[in-house]
């Protein structure tokens, strides 16, 4: 190969000549053999390559991306508020599950025993989750002048238990509780419970509050319910 005419000054080598030549044949092979299979696909296949207008699509591009995004915003956040309403409600019902009848020896007072069997009977049909008899027992105690903070409580607690639940006749009962003095902070964590069992958040977040401030029985679980209200 004659490279007299590429190389005056000293501009290139003739090794480097070479190398840029023999790049050059393989580009144009290269080239030459893609047209041949476009070609060939085209005539033989009837598959033709689309040339895209980027100019154009750009734009959609943006658009779509956009458009993405978005909708990931929008489930993202509606995953943040599921979770947090799921959350609130497990807390709630997991609390009111956990709640347990006040049934030691103090619950007796008088050394009745008629009144200690039906304590006893009452407490049984509880454990058992039969809410509605034991509901029945407790209202017959009340009503033979046995008007303890803890029968008011215990009682309480079915109203909260049974389905459907009463919260409104739980709040009835939680608030005679609570007045005796005797079970008070026990009263107080189950009256909170009972205030958004039925929707009364405001009431709620007073004896919250209350509870968290004398760090009294629950105050830990209060502070939760407190956060995700």
């Amino acid at each position: 190969m004659k490279s007299e005419k590429y190389t005056e000054e000293e501009a290139l080598s003739a090794d480097e000549l070479e190398a840029i030549s023999a790049a050059l044949i393989v580009a144009k092979f290269d080239r030459e053999k893609r047209n041949t299979w476009k070609e060939r696909l085209k005539n033989e296949y009837g598959v033709e390559r689309e040339v895209t207008n980027i100019k154009n699509s750009f734009p959609f591009s943006k658009l779509a991306i956009a458009a993405i995004i978005v909708c990931i915003a929008g489930i993202v956040t509606y995953s943040v508020i599921l979770f947090s309403t799921s959350s609130y409600d497990t807390v709630v019902n997991e609390s009111i599950e956990k709640l347990f009848t006040i049934d030691n020896h103090a619950v007796v007072t008088r050394g009745d025993e008629t009144v200690d069997r039906q304590v006893l009977s009452a407490i049984k049909a509880y454990k058992n989750k039969e809410y509605e008899q034991s509901i029945i027992v407790w209202k017959q105690l009340i009503a033979i002048g046995e008007t303890t903070g803890s029968t008011y409580y215990n009682l309480a607690l079915c109203y909260l238990q049974k389905e459907p639940s009463e919260p409104k006749e739980a709040i009835k009962n939680l608030i005679e509780a609570h007045n005796t003095k005797t079970v008070q902070q026990e009263a107080n964590w189950a009256l909170a419970l009972a205030y958004l069992k039925a929707d009364q958040e405001e009431n709620a977040k007073k004896i919250l509050q209350e509870i968290i401030h004398a760090k009294a029985y629950k105050y830990k679980k209060a502070e939760i319910l407190i956060a995700l209200l």
